[in-house]
C-alpha cells in the first residue's frame, strides 16, 4: 500500500474523535474526514483479502474478494438502509457503475495513451466484459421498465427480489469461470507433466521470485480491524448526509452518484491509473469492468435481500436519468474496446460523458 494511504489513515481516526468530542454538529468536518478516511480503509481491506487468498485458495479467495472487495459500498448501503436513505443506496449503486465505466476507465485510457500513444489489449476479453456488463445493467433496467405495466408495489418488490437472486447466481457462475480459468492456466498443456529438465527454468525462477508468505492471523486481524473502521466511518458519513444536504443545498442524488463512488472506488481508481501508465491497459480495463460487474450483480442484489430485514425494503427501480446514463456507459464500453486498441482521445471522451452527467446530477432537485 502506498505511503500516502497510511497518512490518510489518520483521518479515519479523526472523524470518530470529532464526533465524540465536538458532537454531531460538526457535520462538515465529520463528512469530509469520514469520506476521505474510507479510502485507506478500503485499501487495507483489499490488502488483507489478497493476503488471505494465498492461504485459502482461489475459490474461497474469490468469495472473499467479492464480499470484502466491495465492503465500502456494502457497508455504506447497509448504513443508509438503517437510516431509511433509499435514494442514497440507489444512487451509490448506479454511481459506482457509472464511475468505474466512465471515470476510472476514461482516465486510465487518457493517461496511458498520453504516455504510450496507442495501447493494445485483448478484444476477446473485452467482449466478455461487455457481455457481462450488458447482462448486469439489464438486471437493473428490467425492474424499472416493469413499473410502466406493473403498478402494484408488492409485485414490483417481488420482481426485484427474483431478479436479485438471478443476478447473484450469474455472479457465482462468473466467479466459477475465473476459478476454472486459473486452474486451466496452471494445468500442463496436453495433460502431460513436465520433465525435470523442462521444469528446471521455472523452478529457478520461483527461487528468485519466491517471497515469504503473508502471516495468516495478521491478515485476519487486519481484515477485521479495517472492516470495523470502515463500518464506523461509513456510519458517520451516512449520518451526516442529511445535514450536509440542508447546509449546502446538495441533493442526495448528487452525493450518492458522484461523491460516495469516488471515495469508495478511490483505491481501485489509483491502481488502474498506475497500471495504465505501465502500458497494461488490459488490466485497467479488467479493474473498471470487473468493479462495475460486481456492483451490479453482487452489491445491488445483496442489498435488496438485506433490506428485507429493515422497515423500508429496497427495490431495483431507478430514475430515468440514472438508467439513461447507465445504458450509455454500457454502450460506450464495447464501442471503445471493439478493435482491441485505445488512444488518449477515447479516454477523454469517456471522461467528458462522465463530467456531463455530474453537472446534470448536481442540479437535480434535492
Amino acid at each position: 500500500m502506498s505511503r500516502w494511504l497510511y497518512y490518510l489513515l489518520v483521518l479515519a481516526v479523526i472523524a470518530p474523535l470529532v464526533y465524540l468530542i465536538w458532537g454531531p454538529q460538526q457535520v462538515t468536518a465529520i463528512f469530509v474526514f469520514s469520506a476521505i478516511g474510507l479510502v485507506p480503509l478500503a485499501a487495507l481491506i483489499g490488502r488483507a483479502t489478497e493476503n488471505l487468498e494465498y492461504h485459502v485458495g482461489p475459490i474461497a479467495g474469490g468469495l472473499l474478494n467479492a464480499t470484502f472487495g466491495n465492503a465500502p459500498e456494502i457497508i455504506i448501503g447497509i448504513s443508509a438502509l438503517q437510516h431509511g436513505l433509499i435514494t442514497i443506496v440507489k444512487a451509490s449503486i448506479t454511481g459506482s457503475i457509472i464511475s468505474n465505466s466512465l471515470l476510472v476507465l476514461g482516465s486510465s485510457l487518457a493517461l496511458g495513451g498520453w504516455r504510450w500513444g496507442k495501447q493494445y489489449f485483448s478484444a476477446r476479453d473485452a467482449g466478455q466484459y461487455s457481455t457481462m456488463m450488458v447482462l448486469a445493467v439489464a438486471g437493473l433496467l428490467i425492474p424499472s421498465t416493469s413499473t410502466l405495466i406493473v403498478k402494484n408495489s408488492g409485485h414490483v418488490q417481488a420482481i426485484s427480489i427474483a431478479i436479485s437472486i438471478i443476478l447473484l447466481f450469474v455472479y457465482a457462475m462468473y466467479l466459477a469461470l475465473h476459478v476454472f480459468h486459473i486452474r486451466a492456466e496452471r494445468r500442463p498443456r496436453g495433460g502431460q507433466e513436465k520433465t525435470s529438465d523442462e521444469a528446471l527454468p521455472e523452478v529457478e525462477a520461483l527461487k528468485v521470485e519466491k517471497q515469504a508468505p503473508p502471516n495468516l492471523w495478521l491478515s485476519v486481524l487486519l481484515l477485521i480491524v479495517s472492516t470495523i473502521g470502515a463500518a464506523v466511518n461509513s456510519e458517520l458519513l451516512v449520518s451526516s448526509i442529511e445535514p450536509i444536504t440542508i447546509q449546502y443545498g446538495w441533493s442526495q442524488v448528487f452525493i450518492g452518484i458522484v461523491i460516495i463512488p469516488i471515495v469508495s472506488n478511490a483505491t481501485e481508481h489509483g491502481t488502474a491509473l498506475v497500471i495504465a501508465l505501465k502500458d497494461r491497459v488490459d488490466l485497467s480495463m479488467a479493474i473498471s469492468a470487473g468493479s462495475s460487474i460486481q456492483v451490479a450483480t453482487f452489491v445491488a442484489p445483496l442489498l435488496v435481500l438485506i433490506s428485507l430485514f429493515f422497515s423500508t425494503p429496497l427495490n431495483l427501480v431507478f430514475q430515468p436519468l440514472e438508467l439513461a446514463i447507465l445504458a450509455l456507459a454500457t454502450i460506450l464500453f464495447p464501442l471503445i474496446s471493439l478493435d482491441g486498441e485505445s488512444t488518449w482521445l477515447e479516454g477523454i471522451q469517456l471522461m467528458a460523458v462522465y463530467l456531463m452527467a455530474c453537472f446534470v446530477f448536481f442540479f437535480v432537485p434535492g
